[in-house]
C-alpha cells in the first residue's frame, strides 16, 4: 500500500488552519501571536496549552503534549493517521483519492456478520408471525414504524438455531459467529443462538459498525428471565468504550452542540421521540472515563438524565465528576417521582419530557444540594453541620446571588434563621483560605493522627472498593482532610469501576496505582502510603474510621466554642455551652 508523499501532507498541513480546527475542541484566547487555552489532554485550571498559527504547531507546557492539525484530530477523534489526513483534506478543499492509501479494517468481516445477523432480526421482525406480536408490544409502548426503522429494530427467532444455520449455510465460519457472541455451545457440542425470541436492538460504534446487540424480554411468559441479554465483549465490542446511539446523534449533537446522556437503550428512544435527537446511553452501566472521551470529541456540553432513584443518584454524582475531569459543562436532569423518561412519556407526553428536559434542568450546585439534603438525619447536629460545610464549599466562589439563594434554602430546610446560617457561612470561608499547594489551609490545629487515618485508608480502598463504598456512605464522597489523598482516593475509585466494566476483579495492583498517579500523587504514595502498607483488618478499618469521626466532632466542638465567645447574650453562651457538653463529653479536643 502506498504512503501519502510528504508533498501531499505539506499542502494539507499549509492549507489548514489550525486555530479553526482546535478551537472545535477547545476555547482559545489570543494572548500575542499565539492562542491559548486549557489542554485537552489532561484536566487543568490554568491555560498551558499554547498554538502557534504561524508555525503550525500546538504545544501544552504542563503534560509536554505537542503535534500539528494531523495529530490533533488523531488523538482528538480515535482516528488513523490516513483518515485524519483525509478529513483536514476535504475541509481544505484538496481533491485527492484516500483509497489507495487506506488500509482495510481488519475487522470488517466482523462487522460484516454482525451486519448479516442485523437483518435476520429486523426481517424477523417485519416478516413473521412472532413477529406481529413483538410489533404490537412495541406499538403499546409508542414505538411505531418510524422510530423501529430509525433504530434498525428487530426479533430474534423462537427457534434455538435459526441464526446459526442461517449464517454457516451462507459460508459464515461457525468459530466466527462464536467469537461475536452470536452463538454459544452446549454441553453435547452442538451450536445454539445466543438471542432467542427477544426484541433486538443493535449496538453501533461511532462510525456506525454494528458491533454487538441488546436482546429485551417483552412476553408475560419471560418474568422470570432477565429483562436485558448483552452480547459478551468480543474483538469488536468492549461495552465500557460504546456509547449507545451515538453514530445516529452525531449530528444532532454538533448542531445543537450538546449531547443528553440517558442510562438505557429505551431511554433513549423516549427521547428520541420527544424530538431530542442528540441523545445517547451509557449501555446501562457506570459510566467509564473512556466514554466521556468519545463523547468530548463532538462537543464539551452534556446534560445527565439517569433515574431518580437511588442507584440513579449515585451514578449522577460518579457521572459529574467524570465530566468535569475532561473540562465538559454538565447539567443534570431528574425526573419526578423516580420515573424514567419512558415511564415519564407514557404518563405524560412527549412534549412534556422535551420542556422537562430542555427548561428544568439543574447546575451541580442544586443536584450536590438534593443529594446530600436527602441523606441527613435533620435531628441530629452533625449531619446538619456536615450539610452545610458541603454546601458551603460548593457556593463559596460562586456570585452573591447563588450564595444569597442557598443560605437562604439552608436556613429555612435546617430551620435556623438566615442571619445564623450567614454568619456561619463566613466565618467557615475565613477559615478556608487558597494557599499555594492545596485547596485551602484550616484555621485549626490537625493532629497528625487524622491525617495519618486518611493516608491509611487509602490502603483499604486500594484493597477492596466495599471499605471506598462504606467510606462515602459515611462521609461522602466530598469529604477529605488533606487535597492529595482525596485525589488519589478518586483515581482508586474510578478504577475499581473501570476494572468492573472490563470484567475483571476489582482489585487493583499496584503497577495498576503507578500509572494513573502523576509525579507528585506518585511520591505521595512512595512516601507516606506505600510503606505503610501492612496486613489489613477490619478492625483497624473500624478505628480509622472512628478517628475520622472524631476529626469531625473535633470541627464541630471547635466551632461551638466560637459560637459560644461570640453569643451576644448570657442564656445563648448557656445553651451553646450544654449542647457542647451533652454531646461532645466524650470527644474532648477530638481524643476518643
Amino acid at each position: 500500500m502506498p504512503k501519502i508523499s510528504e508533498e501531499v501532507i505539506k499542502e494539507v498541513l499549509q492549507k489548514t488552519d489550525i486555530v479553526d480546527i482546535i478551537s472545535e475542541k477547545v476555547s482559545l484566547s489570543k494572548k500575542g501571536k499565539s492562542y491559548f487555552g486549557l489542554c485537552p489532554f489532561h484536566n487543568e485550571k490554568t491555560p498551558s496549552f499554547s498554538v502557534e498559527p504561524e508555525r503550525k504547531i500546538y504545544t501544552c507546557f504542563s503534560c509536554g503534549e505537542k503535534g500539528n492539525a494531523i495529530t490533533f484530530k488523531q488523538k482528538t477523534e480515535n482516528l488513523t493517521f490516513v483518515e485524519a489526513v483525509e478529513d483536514l483534506a476535504i475541509k481544505a478543499n484538496i481533491d485527492l483519492d484516500f483509497g489507495t492509501y487506506k488500509r482495510e479494517n481488519p475487522h470488517k468481516k466482523y462487522f460484516e456478520i454482525n451486519r448479516d445477523a442485523e437483518n435476520l432480526y429486523k426481517l424477523y421482525l417485519s416478516s413473521t408471525k412472532q413477529g406481529i406480536i413483538a410489533k404490537q408490544y412495541l406499538v403499546d409502548r409508542g414505538i411505531k414504524d418510524d422510530v423501529i426503522n430509525a433504530f434498525n429494530i428487530g426479533l430474534s427467532p423462537t427457534e434455538f438455531d435459526v441464526l446459526y444455520k442461517t449464517l454457516t449455510e451462507k459460508g459464515i465460519l461457525v468459530s466466527d459467529l462464536h467469537d461475536l457472541g452470536l452463538v454459544k455451545q452446549s454441553k453435547t457440542k452442538s451450536f445454539y443462538d445466543l438471542f432467542r425470541e427477544r426484541i433486538i436492538f443493535p449496538i453501533l460504534d461511532e462510525r456506525g459498525n454494528t458491533v454487538g446487540f441488546s436482546g429485551r424480554s417483552y412476553l408475560q411468559t419471560d418474568k422470570d428471565s432477565p429483562k436485558y441479554i448483552n452480547s459478551p465483549q468480543t474483538v469488536v465490542f468492549t461495552k465500557s468504550r460504546v456509547v449507545y446511539n451515538l453514530s445516529n446523534a452525531i449530528n444532532e449533537i454538533k448542531k445543537n452542540n450538546r449531547v443528553v446522556l440517558f442510562e438505557g437503550y429505551m431511554d433513549v428512544i423516549a427521547a428520541y421521540r420527544a424530538n431530542i435527537k442528540e441523545s445517547v446511553a451509557s449501555m446501562g452501566t457506570s459510566l467509564t472515563t473512556e466514554q466521556v472521551k468519545i463523547m468530548k470529541k463532538y462537543t464539551s456540553n452534556v446534560t445527565i438524565c439517569y433515574d431518580g432513584d437511588s442507584a440513579g443518584i449515585e451514578a449522577t454524582t460518579r457521572a459529574i465528576k467524570l465530566f468535569e475531569r475532561e473540562n465538559m459543562q454538565v447539567k443534570i436532569v431528574l425526573l419526578p417521582d423516580n420515573l424514567d423518561p419512558d415511564d415519564y412519556l407514557s404518563k405524560y407526553s412527549a412534549e412534556k419530557l422535551n420542556s422537562f428536559i430542555n427548561e428544568k434542568w439543574m447546575d451541580k450546585i442544586e443536584f450536590s444540594y438534593i443529594q446530600n439534603n436527602m441523606g441527613i438525619d435533620h435531628a441530629k447536629m452533625i449531619d446538619i453541620e456536615r450539610f452545610k460545610k458541603t454546601i458551603f464549599d460548593l457556593i463559596k466562589n460562586t456570585s452573591n446571588t447563588i450564595i444569597e439563594r442557598y443560605i437562604k434554602r439552608l436556613a429555612t430546610d435546617i430551620s435556623v434563621s438566615v442571619e445564623s446560617v450567614r454568619q456561619d457561612f463566613n466565618q467557615y470561608t475565613r477559615k478556608n483560605i487558597h494557599v499555594a499547594g492545596d485547596r485551602f489551609k484550616r484555621a485549626i490545629p490537625i493532629d497528625s493522627k487524622y491525617l495519618f487515618a486518611e493516608r491509611r485508608l487509602l490502603c483499604y480502598f486500594l484493597s477492596d472498593i466495599k471499605y471506598v463504598l462504606k467510606f462515602n456512605a459515611e462521609f461522602g464522597e466530598i469529604f477529605y482532610i488533606n487535597s492529595m489523598t482525596r485525589d488519589i482516593k478518586h483515581l482508586i475509585e474510578d478504577t475499581h469501576y473501570k476494572n468492573l466494566e472490563d470484567n475483571k476483579n476489582s482489585d487493583i495492583s499496584e503497577d495498576e496505582l503507578v500509572n494513573i498517579l502523576n509525579e507528585e500523587q506518585l511520591h505521595f504514595y512512595n512516601t507516606k502510603v506505600k510503606n505503610k502498607m501492612i496486613m489489613l483488618f477490619d478492625k483497624e478499618y473500624e478505628d480509622l474510621i472512628g478517628t475520622i469521626q472524631d476529626y469531625l466532632n473535633f470541627l464541630i466542638q471547635t466551632e461551638l466554642e466560637e459560637k459560644i465567645r461570640a453569643a451576644e447574650t448570657a442564656t445563648e453562651k448557656i445553651e451553646l455551652a450544654k449542647y457542647r457538653d451533652t454531646n461532645f463529653k466524650e470527644a474532648k479536643h477530638g481524643q476518643r
